[in-house]
């Protein structure tokens, strides 16, 4: 979806940038807070010429780019933009955190570089341009000078963010890294070995997935929870197919993600799609065959936020 037409006179300068109320010195000490307040974690850029500036010295570390407006904040939906005009500050309203999450997350998470670009200046908007965005806010991820990823509107967008920085960048909460848990498989040989290297009463599991892949990226704290938590009950790998054809066709691996159970060297179940709850069930149900009972939960007897299962898989293309 393109941006609406009446969302074009928002792309301002930036010195048209003063709020109600506030003299041009006020405006310019409040947006100096608010860069304060990111620490220097979050890096603005206004043109290409940054852009590629920041690309290029990022290397082959994860790049987030968060590309917003001061006065546009769309959802996504296009149904949801019809009502833009009935009620534009309540329109603006799901938006006025994102700064705060952004900069949030570039302080728990050091090794990914973030970039922020404001959609509303002529420079911007060109910018906006050269890189295909199409919705504001959208937030973008780029590794070794390539885009693997983004996720567009604001719905889920805090969410998304962190799923990304974890699934991309290796890196959760206080920089704690992913690999150092689940086992990144980059060949044939390397599966075979990890399949191998487990104990009998240790359930292998092999997370199928490929980059570009929505609910491979949605699934995977779940998968990182799970690893965190059974530790000694079941072991956790990432093979990431996107160059691997021949592996995955030798798998039969159909759509993504796909989560293939080992024991004792051999294939013993597998488990399509980005169900939290099904691919737990699974895992016990596995383990519930030699009746090795699961750790119990953190925070056991506590209750617990119910949270709604996301479902969805990707079919390849052979």
């Amino acid at each position: 979806m393109s941006l609406q037409p009446h969302h074009q006179p928002g792309r301002r300068s930036v010195a048209a940038r003063v709020k109600p109320g506030e003299t041009p010195e006020q405006a310019l000490e409040r947006r100096l807070r608010e860069s304060a307040q990111v620490e220097e974690r979050v890096i603005d850029i206004v043109d290409q010429a940054d852009w590629e500036r920041q690309l290029k010295q990022a290397g082959d570390k994860l790049v987030v780019l968060n590309v917003q407006s001061d006065h546009v904040c769309q959802t996504g939906l296009e149904e949801a933009e019809l009502q833009w005009k009935a009620d534009q500050k309540a329109a603006l309203e799901p938006c006025s955190g994102l700064k705060h999450t952004f900069a949030r997350t570039a302080r728990e998470c050091k090794d990914v570089v973030f970039l922020s670009l404001e959609a509303d200046t002529d420079e911007g908007s060109e910018l906006c341009d050269v890189l295909g965005v199409e919705v504001l806010p959208t937030v973008q991820f780029w590794k070794g000078g390539e885009k693997v990823w983004e996720h567009r509107g604001v719905v889920r967008l805090d969410q998304t963010l962190g799923e990304g920085v974890l699934y991309y960048g290796d890196t959760a909460a206080n920089n704690v890294k992913a690999s150092s848990i689940i086992t990144e498989l980059g060949s044939k040989q390397e599966l075979a070995d990890f399949v191998a290297a487990q104990p009998e009463r240790v359930l292998t599991v092999v997370d199928v997935s490929l980059l570009s892949a929505s609910p491979c990226v949605h699934i995977y704290p779940a998968v990182l929870a799970l690893a965190t938590n059974f530790v000694g009950y079941a072991a956790f790998a990432r093979l990431l197919g996107d160059d691997k054809p021949q592996l995955l066709a030798e798998l039969d691996i159909k759509e993504v993600p796909t989560f293939l159970f080992y024991r004792n060297g051999q294939e013993v179940g597998r488990h399509v799609g980005s169900s939290r709850g099904d691919l737990i069930g699974q895992i016990l149900a596995q383990q519930a065959k030699l009746g090795i009972q699961a750790p119990p939960p953190p925070g056991a007897g506590q209750p617990r936020e119910k949270r709604p299962m996301r479902r969805g898989r990707i079919k390849l293309e052979r």
